[in-house]
């Protein structure tokens, strides 16, 4: 049976000592101590230190979540790499294409997601997607004040379906109060969206640029703990409207509250042995650091 792992690390809240990229090295020198000079390296040219703070929770989550699936396996082996379609995967044993453990990672506004499975079945795949709403609401608002709403559901149609963005254009919410109060509720759909057609769009393992965007279409989405519309959330794929996915869990949840929605997405192969989807675990650094380090010093 598979086991699945859903994980998210907030780094807004750690190694809040460093005020730029270089002093991580210093504040978080045992995280930086459990990953390769290639990865460190890499983590320092972030300018930002926010930036750099979610590159590193990134890869030691990676390195942490295959050695720890993988009996047996070095630390220092734990190295995720990149498909033909860039997505970061793991192989195993080295020099074939066998995938023991299958992972996503996503980040935004400071939270590191990670959904991994060991020993799924052929032919599973998972993706995952953060989206932080609040992050961008002043511009947000600001814009939709401005231009109006169809305007700003316009500048982002070219990621969307026709009918997503027209059902989006012809959106009616029942809230009263302000503008921005209307203007909210009308992003909250967006973000669902959004972060549905990410979490699929990374299970297949293609960028958001994939040809076939178009033919990727959402419905009857509603944000998240919101009465289903419908039958719920329905996924249908190809030309001219496509044919209904039956194959693929896409679920969407708020985090910490309503600050964050993540959606999950999980193409099962064999529908009588899905995984199974879960609630995320928001773990601690000192934990995380422990158990790196354990496992380190044991392979």
């Amino acid at each position: 049976m598979a086991t699945v792992i859903q994980w998210v690390l907030d780094t807004r809240k750690i190694w809040t000592e460093a005020s730029k990229t270089a002093e991580l090295e210093h504040v978080a020198a045992r995280a930086m101590d459990l990953i390769s000079d290639t990865e460190r390296a890499a983590i320092l040219r972030y300018y930002h230190v926010r930036d750099a703070k979610l590159a590193l929770g990134s890869a030691l989550l990676k390195r942490l979540v295959i050695a720890q699936n993988t009996p047996g396996l070095a630390w220092d082996a734990a190295t995720a790499v990149r498909d033909p379609h860039t997505k970061p995967v793991f192989y195993h044993p080295s020099g074939s294409l066998s995938q023991p453990l299958i992972f996503n990672v996503s980040h935004q506004a400071g939270l590191v997601v990670v959904l991994a499975a060991h020993d799924a079945p052929d032919g599973t795949q998972v993706g995952v997607d953060v989206v932080c709403p609040g992050e961008r609401r002043n511009r947000d608002i600001e814009s939709i004040q401005k231009e109006g709403w169809t305007k700003y559901v316009d500048v982002h149609d070219s990621v969307l379906s026709p009918v997503e963005a027209r059902r989006l254009r012809e959106l009616v919410v029942p809230v009263a109060g302000s503008s921005a109060d209307i203007a909210d509720r009308k992003l909250s759909y967006f973000y669902t969206l959004w972060c549905l057609r990410e979490a699929y769009v990374k299970m297949t393992g293609e960028a958001l640029l994939a040809s076939w965007l178009g033919d990727l279409e959402m419905r009857d989405f509603t944000p998240p703990g919101q009465t289903p519309e419908g039958d719920g959330l329905k996924v249908f794929f190809g030309p001219g409207g496509g044919n209904l996915v039956t194959d693929v869990d896409l679920r969407i949840e708020w985090f910490l509250g309503k600050e964050y929605m993540i959606s999950t997405s999980v193409r099962n192969p064999d529908a009588n042995t899905p995984l199974q989807i879960g609630k995320f675990e928001l773990l601690k650094l000192d934990a995380v650091l422990r158990q790196a380090e354990e496992l380190r010093a044991t392979r």
